[in-house]
């Protein structure tokens, strides 16, 4: 498995009017995902969520996730590479599991596993 950006997520205030400027721009059709967030998928390995968020502040930016074979191994290893999680290992029904790490600088940074 290679470390590449499989996901990237987008915090956005009204979904509707998102979804249709990406649609518009990109051609991508999204679909519900549940709770506010909406997916649009490649079927490629590159997924894009949007996110529904009522306000959108510092720190609630675009986030992208990469592709490891071991997020519990990431985990182990990030408060020595000067980082932090920021959301431990979660499941995605059917798809896999992801978690959120804060680097050396703040940012975070999705991580995502497959099933």
């Amino acid at each position: 498995m290679s470390s590449l950006i499989s996901h990237v997520e987008i915090p956005v205030k009204d979904l509707e009017a998102s979804k249709k400027f990406y649609e518009d721009l990109f051609g991508w059709e999204f679909k519900p995902f549940g709770n506010g967030y909406l997916l649009y998928n490649n079927h490629k390995g590159i997924t894009v969520g949007l996110r529904k968020s009522d306000n959108i502040k510092a720190g609630d930016t675009t986030i992208f996730h990469i592709t490891v074979s071991s997020i519990d191994m990431i985990l182990e290893r990030i408060k020595d590479a000067g980082g932090k999680v920021e959301r431990n290992k979660t499941i995605i029904p059917v798809m896999g599991w992801y978690a959120l790490i804060k680097d050396n600088s703040d940012n975070i940074i999705g991580l995502y596993q497959q099933h």
